[in-house]
């Protein structure tokens, strides 16, 4: 309010005032202070970035603080009893509840809360900014289970991969990276340990459902757009993704397979312009793996499978993943420009299909 006027009516008596010939000129700056654009998604994606990683970190310091006291409080432990836990509590089976309740923690600190108030700080339209948006054909969705069932023997080979590249390092890298990959296993094997439907519901929705959410929506949803931008262009804002949401997990025996998992969801998103899409597969390719491990077809601690007869399966999978990527590719109409189009600065003085 500003001597009884709103800012609608200043801008009308603007509006009216602009009608005079040559007064255009000197209303512009004054309109464009009026119509100025505050969202995020109009600074640089470089400034973005750092202020969807300084918003993640304050976001997870409140929500970690408070989310620490109930986990504290439902299992009857201290607060300094959790924070101090080392990786080899995390492998305890009385400590299972302790673990599930920080797994949920971290789903809303990290990955869910702050993609969600970046995304509104970012865009007038949050939710479409994030990808959360039906795809561009509803056959996509039907297309990226088919992609993830057929990317899980990918996985796998690529796993065996791994495993011989870890075992060229130097012993004590090799060392290390095993040690790390033990402390990963007893946790998930903690996790993992079901002993019947309802337990298996529970890791469904925390191992399955909970990063199929939470890590399309903080990887694809907006670091994977922030760094398509940062290098204006498609490809490599993807690998790079994959590459950190590799990274993230921690877990270097597996660090090939997760990228390229990394790589093919976000082409899934990226194509079929969903963020569905992806979460979709991400959740499919999760379940398979804990179903796998509760009727105990697979184990954490069993080495990926090898052979001439499983590595031709698993090369025959990828050209599989690859053919069926770029079928997606070619029907999708997603390109750069009509993801990022141009930002036109315009205001209500001007008539955007006739500029001054």
């Amino acid at each position: 309010m500003l001597n009884g006027l709103t800012h609608a009516g200043i801008e009308a008596r603007m509006l009216n005032f602009a009608q005079i010939p040559g007064a255009k000129i000197l209303i512009k700056p004054l309109a464009g202070a009026l119509n100025m654009h505050t969202y995020l998604r109009n600074k640089p994606a470089w400034m973005q970035l750092i202020i969807f990683g300084g918003l993640t970190g304050g976001i997870l310091f409140l929500v970690f603080t408070l989310g620490i006291s109930i986990v504290a409080r439902i299992n009857h432990l201290s607060v300094i009893q959790i924070t101090s836990m080392t990786p080899a509590d995390y492998a305890r089976p009385e400590l299972a509840g302790v673990i599930k309740g920080l797994l949920v923690v971290q789903f809303f600190g990290i990955f869910f809360i702050p993609p969600l108030v970046f995304a509104y700080l970012a865009d007038p339209a949050p939710l479409a900014f994030a990808g959360i948006r039906p795809p561009q054909k509803r056959s996509f969705l039907l297309l990226g289970l088919l992609i993830m069932i057929a990317a899980y023997f990918t996985v796998e080979f690529l796993g065996t991969l791994n495993e011989f590249i870890v075992h060229l390092l130097p012993k004590i890298t090799q060392q290390w990276v095993e040690s790390g990959e033990s402390n990963a296993n007893g946790t998930l094997e903690n996790i993992l340990n079901m002993k019947g439907p309802a337990d298996l519901l529970v890791t469904i929705f925390l191992v399955g459902a909970l990063p199929a959410i939470g890590e399309e929506l903080f990887f694809r949803g907006i670091l994977q757009k922030l760094f398509i931008q940062i290098f204006k262009s498609a490809w490599p804002g993807i690998i790079f993704t994959g590459f950190l949401f590799s990274a993230f997990h921690m877990q270097f025996m597996g660090f090939l397979p997760r990228m390229a998992l990394g790589i093919i969801l976000g082409t899934l998103y990226w194509y079929s312009g969903s963020l569905f899409t992806s979460m979709l597969g991400h959740f499919v390719f999760n379940t398979i793996n804990i179903l796998l491990i509760y009727f105990k077809f697979a184990d954490l601690d069993s080495k990926s499978p090898s052979g001439i007869l499983f590595s031709l399966v698993g090369v025959a999978s990828l050209a599989l993943v690859v053919f069926l990527l770029n079928y997606l590719r070619k029907k999708s109409a997603t390109t750069y420009a009509t993801e990022f189009p141009a930002l036109t600065e315009f205001n209500s003085f001007e008539d955007p299909d006739h500029p001054a």
